[in-house]
């Protein structure tokens, strides 16, 4: 949700293509990346950026991997061009990038990716802001896991991938380009009378959902009304119970933290495949 700052995604998607590892070769085992706490609902992860240790804030919703100005200081990186996106809410960001960036968090090599610089400003009173922000581009390619339980964020193999996600439930996924494709979101297909919904998964959204007003009533939202809460089922067995905020959006709606951390998710981000095991009592 942090695309205040962000250069960030619009509304077209397309299913991207694998793409190598970092390392040219698939790990041999699963690699598991420990996160940290922030605040109350979010994840900050360890990482290093071209051998520059470095706390940055998870958020599967951010589109593009940032660094903040502080950080990027002495790491050797030349900014050039522009990116140019939109946030959830229309607004527009632009900036210059710097391509191929190295990353690695928890030991593993991430896939190399065109960062971008983010000022959080004051968003995040009494607490030290986060160096950085860590997005799905960071990933792409990959087959991830998010337990927020464990407090885990694990890069899977074939084997692993395929062991794990038997017992889930597989929900409909879109992954979504913007920013001249260097951008990477999620988006989970939402069922209605109407038609299937598109929702962003966003990590970066810690305290509420958001519905857009042209969405509202479908999931039995007043558009104006302040205060609901959006109870729905995303797909048999997998309830959406949530603090929403109905608003002006370009996008069908954002689903954060209230839903994403009853879920353990497993991203594929190859294929474009999305299964989800837990729930309330989780």
């Amino acid at each position: 949700m942090l695309r205040r700052f962000a250069v960030a995604l619009a509304v077209a998607c397309a299913l991207t293509p694998a793409v190598a590892s970092a390392a040219g070769r698939e790990a041999v085992r699963p690699q598991v990346i420990k996160l940290e706490r922030f605040r109350k609902a979010l994840w900050k992860v360890h990482v290093t950026v071209k051998g520059k240790p470095g706390d940055f804030l998870l958020d599967t919703g951010g589109g593009v991997t940032l660094l903040t100005e502080e950080f990027s200081k002495d790491i050797p990186c030349k900014f050039w061009g522009r990116t140019t996106g939109y946030n959830m809410f229309g607004r527009k960001s632009e900036g210059p990038h710097c391509d191929n960036v190295e990353i690695k968090a928890g030991g593993a090599a991430l896939t190399p990716v065109s960062v971008g610089k983010i000022d959080f400003g004051e968003q995040f009173p009494g607490d030290k802001a986060p160096d950085g922000l860590l997005s799905l581009d960071a990933f792409d390619g990959k087959a991830v896991t998010l337990d927020q339980a464990a407090g885990t964020l694990t890069i899977e193999t074939p084997a692993s991938l395929a062991r794990r996600t038997r017992p889930m439930k597989e929900l409909p996924l879109r992954l979504s380009r913007e920013c001249s494709a260097r951008c990477l979101s999620a988006f989970v297909g939402v069922p209605t009378k109407e038609g299937m919904t598109w929702l962003i998964l966003d990590s970066g959204a810690g305290g509420v959902s958001l519905i857009s007003k042209d969405h509202a009533g479908i999931f039995g939202l007043d558009p104006d009304a302040k205060g609901q809460r959006l109870r729905y089922e995303a797909a048999p067995g997998v309830p959406i119970d949530s603090p929403v905020v109905v608003t002006e959006m370009i996008m069908d709606g954002n689903l954060g933290q209230p839903f994403m951390s009853r879920y353990l998710m497993t991203f594929d981000l190859a294929a474009g495949r999305l299964w989800l095991a837990g729930g309330l009592h989780r």
